[in-house]
């Protein structure tokens, strides 16, 4: 017991005595760039930002460098570390969403850290990501947003750069703006789709007559604003889903799934995961196995996790391309409770 308190007073006081040890040392910031990895469906992202300070800090200098970390419902830092792999001291203001940071023996600094509630589901398959760098204003500054799946991606105002990688999306920044990334799923709108007309055209030789088919290529519309395209696709794709759910359901009535307002542990689907997470143990479930096992829409489980990630019942791991959901201490605690009332109620 009193070494766990010496160990916790030390690292309270530590970056006390280093920071009254710093030497004042006039530095800024000359660069940062930053990759982001997007998983619009779960609303998880994943940031490595690395700062390069200008001078560099050697010796015995030492600085207290504040930064911004790129806004978001809820962040949560993983690491700092400097160029030399040591891990320094910070704080994080929640509010102004910095981080100022003890840096010493350092000429750039990686900040990684997790950032939810920039992605919002507009309609199916169709969301809404915002990301604002309005606060790098840097001499310069540059940036990789990898969004995985298979989109249609529309931004606004322009990046360097849309690339289409193997199952993602990737684009380039390298203005400090906020930016607002429409995605539309293509298993909802086809980005190439190409309309052809065929005509007939007769071809009289001195022998004898044929007919030859002749295909007219779609006309390129100019003159479109961006923003009339983007409303366009999000109406089609409205209209698409709505005439799915109701085919799949074979014209009957179409239930519209939404959430619970109030306590979401009374809504019956997110009783159902947490019963299926706990029952998977430590190792986690993937999120497409819970819409395998529960039979519900990809939506709404994506929906129901996002929101118990929320409320601190479920936490997401990316492993490559899958989401592994895992439950919390609070989330095992309510896993404990249903467990118990289904045992019960089975041997009634």
């Amino acid at each position: 017991m009193q070494r766990q308190v010496v160990i916790a007073l030390t690292l309270m006081i530590t970056p006390l005595l280093l920071a009254s040890l710093a030497s004042s040392v006039s530095i800024s910031i000359s660069r940062v760039s930053f990759t982001m990895n997007i998983d619009p469906v779960t609303d998880v992202s994943y940031v490595v930002e690395t700062i390069y300070l200008s001078p560099p800090l050697t010796g015995s200098q030492m600085a207290n460098i504040t930064v911004p970390v790129i806004p978001g419902k809820n962040i949560t830092i993983v690491n700092v570390k400097s160029n030399g792999n040591n891990e320094l001291f910070y704080t994080f203001d929640k509010k102004k969403l910095t981080l100022t940071i003890l840096a010493y023996n350092a000429s750039s600094i990686t900040i990684e850290y997790v950032v939810s509630g920039i992605s919002d589901e507009v309609s199916i398959g169709v969301y809404a990501v915002t990301v604002n760098l309005e606060n790098f204003t840097y001499p310069s500054l540059s940036g990789t947003i990898t969004i995985f799946g298979k989109y249609s991606v529309y931004v606004a105002p322009k990046p360097v750069s849309i690339e289409n990688g193997t199952n993602c999306v990737i684009i380039r920044l390298n203005q400090p703006l906020m930016y607002v990334i429409t995605l539309v799923s293509q298993q909802i709108v086809s980005p190439t789709h190409t309309v052809t007309t065929t005509s007939i055209q007769p071809s009289v030789s001195p022998t004898t007559s044929s007919i030859h088919p002749k295909t007219t290529p779609a006309t390129n519309y100019t003159g479109i604003s961006p923003w009339g395209i983007i409303i366009g696709l999000i109406i089609i794709a409205l209209a698409i889903a709505v005439v799915a759910l109701y085919m799949r359901r074979g014209g009957g009535k179409i239930e519209i799934e939404t959430m619970p307002s109030g306590d979401i542990l009374s809504d019956d689907t997110v009783k159902h995961i947490i019963l299926l997470v706990g029952d998977a143990g430590d190792k986690g479930i993937k999120q497409s196995r819970l819409v395998t096992l529960t039979g519900r829409p990809k939506s709404t489980i994506s929906r129901r996790v996002k929101r118990m990630m929320e409320e601190g019942y479920v936490e997401i791991i990316r492993a490559g391309k899958y989401n592994i959901i895992k439950l919390t201490d609070k989330g095992r605690e309510v896993y404990e409770k249903l467990k118990k009332e289904y045992e019960e109620k089975n041997k009634q």
